[in-house]
């Protein structure tokens, strides 16, 4: 995806800006950018459909979460074309810790004060989000829709806990990178975020940051003292099951995209070659 340069003629200070790639996926594009003095991050959100998302709605998103002060200022967004430009953080990242208990602590403590936070978002279901992954991947790879779409049965019991059980806000995506805990909490990447069963949200973080039995253990423990809906270490572990068959759809879906997308390059420039061969 090519640099959305018209989100720079919005920016509060004005330069020669410098771009640097720093995440790429089919979901969103990342850059840093600077000119010498400032820096600012930009992203931009794209095939929402296939990701079961609504155009526009992580722009509302990462507004809303900004003015609670947890996530980074923004500082333009356009929620046509899914560009965002936010401030750039320099505290210091969950990640950077040495000690994996303490990590694991520090972890548990910012998923508690995700899961209090009050935000005004209109809900999803999981289970219809990922029949949207299931769907975008039958239309590209019929065969591994189809089986991720029978695997996904397998699991109603879990899909329907989720959608009738406990509901707090969870981010979804909370790797040890994404949470700046010094000098202040503020975190990033929220858009898969919404309201849905604590449990999930706690099993997603464990399988994201790949926690040990005694990190797991130093986690829930940490967690369990403040938190308004109690986690339990057995049946986490059905839970830790339904995020890696998501994970597993998201990629292959990911994988899908990406090659059509190559497919659909390859074709234009034959065009472009066979049209200049026809011009000649």
């Amino acid at each position: 995806m090519a640099f959305p340069t018209s989100c720079l003629a919005h920016l509060p200070v004005h330069g020669v800006w410098k771009t640097h790639p720093i995440g790429h996926d089919l979901a969103n594009c990342t850059w840093r950018i600077e000119n010498g003095e400032h820096q600012y991050i930009v992203k931009q959100y794209s095939h929402d459909a296939a990701f079961g998302r609504q155009t526009g709605d992580t722009i509302q998103l990462d507004a809303l979460l900004a003015e609670q002060g947890i996530a980074p200022a923004v500082v333009y967004a356009d929620e046509m074309t899914g560009v965002t430009v936010q401030e750039f953080l320099t505290g210091d990242v969950v990640a950077s810790i040495f000690d994996p208990i303490q990590r694991a602590e520090q972890l548990a403590e910012a998923q508690l004060q995700v899961h209090q936070l009050d935000v005004d978002v209109r809900p999803w279901s999981l289970s219809e989000r990922v029949q949207a992954y299931c769907n975008a991947l039958e239309e590209l790879k019929p065969g591994r829709g189809r089986e991720a779409r029978s695997d996904c049965e397998s699991y109603a019991n879990l899909f329907s806990a989720w959608e009738h059980g406990p509901r707090v806000f969870c981010h979804h995506d909370l790797s040890a990178e994404h949470v700046f805990f010094r000098p202040e909490l503020k975190i990033i990447d929220w858009e898969y975020a919404g309201y849905g069963h604590p449990a999930f949200d706690v099993a997603s973080t464990i399988v994201i940051n790949d926690l040990y039995d005694d990190e797991i253990d130093t986690f829930i423990e940490t967690y369990n003292q403040s938190a308004k809906h109690m986690i339990d270490r057995e049946g986490l572990r059905d839970w830790i099951r339904l995020v890696a068959l998501i994970n597993r759809i998201w990629f292959q879906l990911q994988e899908a995209l990406e090659a059509a997308e190559a497919e659909k390059r390859e074709q234009k420039a034959t065009a472009a070659d066979s049209e200049q061969t026809t011009t000649a």
